[in-house]
């Protein structure tokens, strides 16, 4: 081994914490669907210097949050039918295959999980807590990638794990409870072949919702 002293990078408190602001800002949508923004207009709003929103933008960039465009400076994220059609379907792709792994190898875990997110998605619903019910969903569909074996999975949702989250809080399901309970109930009964078609007609019914959300005709 060369024991000749590597430089290692410090930690980038400032980057991070600018970085998790602005993924939120586009989340809650204080940056809205394909609003363009500067690194100046970015820094000035944050009180930082240029070069942590620079840093930021290029990770939200990685995240599918932004598009960073010559001439025309960053644009938030904002999908067209086509895209969000893709997103839909690769999502149900992704997931299903999550499920049927997780069911295969942790099922027990999986259905842990899976039930205590329904019981905070009630809790959520009987108070009207829209922002609590899309992190909540969330949190329940990602049950499936903590208690598969597959690391590609994991790797897969993550490509479209940022836009799900800012979709999902501008697009809140309505039947939380009920369209989730369905899912808990087949995996309880070892129901793969049901509990995927289950999953997949789940996510798909998204599609609609979710062009509403990106103002998709």
């Amino acid at each position: 081994m060369n024991t000749e002293a590597l430089p290692l990078e410090r930690p980038q408190l400032l980057t991070d914490i600018v970085c998790d602001r602005l993924r939120q800002a586009i989340v809650d949508g204080e940056l809205k669907l394909g609003e363009q923004v500067s690194e100046v207009q970015l820094a000035n709003w944050l009180g930082v210097s240029k070069t942590p929103v620079r840093e930021s933008l290029l990770r939200l960039k990685a995240e599918g949050l932004v598009d960073i465009q010559p001439q025309r400076g960053t644009i938030v994220f904002q999908l067209d039918a086509r895209q969000v059609a893709q997103l839909c379907q690769y999502r149900a792709m992704v997931e299903t295959a999550a499920l049927r792994s997780a069911m295969a190898h942790h099922r027990k875990a999986l259905l842990a999980g899976m039930q205590a997110c329904v019981e905070a998605m009630r809790e959520a619903e009987q108070a009207s807590d829209l922002a609590a019910l899309s992190r909540i969903d969330m949190d329940f569909h990602h049950q499936f990638f903590l208690h598969c074996d597959d690391p590609y999975l994991h790797a897969g949702y993550a490509v479209i794990r940022s836009q799900l989250v800012a979709l999902r809080h501008r697009a809140p399901i309505a039947n939380a409870v009920s369209s989730h309970q369905v899912l808990v109930t087949a995996v309880r009964a070892n129901a793969v072949e049901k509990a995927c078609a289950l999953l997949r007609e789940h996510v798909l019914e998204n599609e609609a919702r979710y062009r509403a959300a990106c103002a998709v005709n």
